[in-house]
This record gives C-alpha cells, sequence and structure tokens, in this order.
C-alpha cells in the first residue's frame, strides 16, 4: 500500500540513484478542471446554437418573403393588365362595379369556422383620407372587395364571332383548394373569374347590362354564374390572401388625386359610370406568411385558445405584408 519507490541507475563513471514515485504518473485532471471544461463546452455549445437559429430564422423569413412577393407580383400584374384593358363608357350602362363585402355571403362557397376573420367593425377601416393612417391600417371588410367588369382578358377562351370583350371578376373567399392534400384546411384565397366572350355578349344583349348587377348563367367552365361563385382551383390565383381592397381616385379642379370610392360613412357599392368615372385604381393585398398562415389555421381550428377579441388580426398584422399598386385607367377607355 501507499507509494511504491523505484531506482533508476546510470553510469557516467559514478552510479547515481534517482528515486520516483509511482503515483504521481496516474495524476488526472481535478474536479474543478472538469467542471470548468464542462461549462466552456456548454457555453461553446450554446453560441453555436444560437448561430444556427439565427441562420435558420433569416432562411425561413426570406423563404415566406420571396412567397408572399410571388404571389403579389402574380395578383398585382394581372390586375393591371386586366384593368389597363378595362372597357368604360360614360352612358347609362353598368361598366364596372365593386362592392365591400361586409358579410360572407355573396359567393355561396364561403367555409365558416368559429374563429375565422372577423365580420364586425375590426375588419373595416376605409377612412383613406385619415393621414395618421398608412397602407397597414386600412382594411376592406370579412370578404374583401368584390371587382367585376369587362376587358380583353389574354387568356380567355372564346367561342364565335363575338370579338375580346370578356367579363372579369375577382373576390377572396375562405374555402379549401380541391388541389390541397385532405390534411389541409381552408385558407383565403383570391379567385380571378374570366367569362368567354360569346357569353359576355350574349348575357349583355339579353339584359342589357350583363350581370355586374343581375347574375344569370351556369357556374361552368367560362360562364356568366363564375362571377359571383368561381370554380374551385380553376379561377385561384393565389392562397393566404386575407384581406384584398380597390380604391378608386379622381382628379380634383387642381389636378390633385382624391379618393373617390370607398369613403367613410358612405355606401359599400360603387358602379361606373352612374357613381363617378374614375382615373386611377389602387390595389390593397395583404397575404400572410407560412409561418402566419400556419397560426391562424390552428387559431381558427380551436387549437390555440384564445379570448382576445383581437387576437385574429394581431396575428395577420405580425405574420403578413400589404402590397399596393396604382393603376391609370387607359384615356381612350373611358
Amino acid at each position: 500500500m501507499g507509494s511504491h519507490l523505484g531506482y533508476l541507475q546510470c553510469s557516467n563513471h559514478s552510479k547515481r540513484t534517482v528515486k520516483y514515485s509511482t503515483s504521481s504518473l496516474r495524476k488526472g485532471f481535478t474536479v474543478i478542471e472538469l467542471l470548468v471544461a464542462s461549462a466552456v463546452s456548454v457555453l461553446l455549445i450554446g453560441l453555436f446554437l444560437g448561430v444556427t437559429t439565427n441562420i435558420l430564422d433569416a432562411w425561413t423569413q426570406s423563404r415566406d418573403s420571396l412567397s408572399s412577393n410571388a404571389k403579389a407580383r402574380m395578383i398585382l400584374n394581372t390586375l393591371t393588365v386586366d384593368l389597363e384593358s378595362a372597357l368604360i363608357r360614360n352612358d347609362k350602362g353598368v361598366w364596372l362595379a365593386c362592392d365591400i363585402l361586409e358579410t360572407t355571403t355573396n359567393s355561396g362557397k364561403w367555409s365558416i369556422a368559429a374563429n375565422q376573420k372577423p365580420s364586425d367593425d375590426t375588419s373595416l377601416e376605409i377612412d383613406l383620407e385619415n393621414n395618421d393612417l398608412n397602407s397597414n391600417d386600412y382594411r376592406f371588410g370579412v370578404a374583401g372587395s368584390w371587382i367585376r367588369f369587362f376587358t380583353s382578358a389574354m387568356d380567355a377562351s372564346t367561342s364565335g364571332d363575338f370579338g375580346d370583350i370578356n367579363a372579369v371578376a375577382y373576390q377572396m373567399i375562405r374555402r379549401e383548394p380541391r388541389s390541397r392534400s385532405s390534411d389541409v384546411d381552408e385558407s383565403y384565397n383570391l379567385y380571378r373569374s374570366v367569362v368567354r366572350s360569346d357569353y359576355t355578349m350574349e348575357e349583355v344583349a339579353e339584359d342589357k347590362g350583363f350581370f355586374i348587377d343581375a347574375f344569370d348563367g351556369e357556374e361552368f367552365e367560362g360562364q356568366a354564374g363564375e362571377i359571383i361563385a368561381p370554380r374551385n382551383d380553376a379561377s385561384l390565383i393565389a392562397r393566404d390572401v386575407v384581406d384584398f381592397g380597390v380604391v378608386f381616385y379622381e382628379r380634383d379642379i387642381n389636378n390633385r388625386n382624391q379618393v373617390l370610392f370607398p369613403k367613410q360613412g358612405e355606401p359599400k357599392q360603387f358602379r361606373i359610370p352612374a357613381d363617378g368615372i374614375p382615373t386611377s385604381v389602387e390595389i390593397f393585398v395583404r397575404i400572410l406568411d407560412d409561418e402566419g398562415a400556419k397560426q391562424i389555421n390552428a387559431y381558427e381550428r380551436g387549437l390555440v385558445p384564445s379570448e382576445d377579441p383581437d387576437f385574429w388580426w394581431n396575428t395577420v398584422r405580425q405574420f403578413s405584408e400589404v402590397y399596393t399598386k396604382r393603376i391609370y385607367f387607359k384615356s381612350d377607355t373611358l
């Protein structure tokens, strides 16, 4: 027991004996050294995880932003082409109609949820002449703006010698697109309906004003009924559009833009030319990113309980972007 002594002899003219202890050869790390090493390791791992998490978050935000930007660009570019080619006349007809939908019954296709987008005044803020508000503050009703008009749609099918004038409508509806997998619930989608030129001219001749205010025709491909009740996937232009607004402007006597529609406290319906002929229109599109879509979906399914009446809009404001574009009507259409 105890330390063992050994002897090492060196021969260099004289012998010298050196004592050594075997216990010194077995000496290891002390407890304090191990604790320090562990603390340093934990610190380094924490720093590494923090950097990795930040990189992943930045990548996710960048991906979501690119996705939202792509949707917005497609919507705004398509609307630009349609509205710049809009056919507008200053007569007794109805050449363009726009309604702010404060209920979800318009299309007959809306999928109701207990915790869906509020249908009260929290979803309506159209005081565009209030300088304290900006594009992120405006809200256009529970189902957004529903706009329909005549245009030369480049992607429309035609039949017969009826020219190239088509009726087009844009409408936001909460429903489940058929192309989605069965485990994905409803989302807020923007639809673009295009009526074939032969059906367009047919309805114009019969109804003397088409179906801008009177809705006839079947809900089949390219027929008049699609204006109010668009087909599911065929008319779908973008998903996760939670608000869609249309604002019309006219020039005042000083050649400055002033809001023609909508105005605070005034009717939520607008008809051209009866209610005025605008010189330009501004489009507002609010699009959820992927994280926002997941959170809203979970909340509407009841998986995220909350007694906060503003929970839906607070979540949307945090995880969405509002995209706008001003489009000018061509003078030869007026």
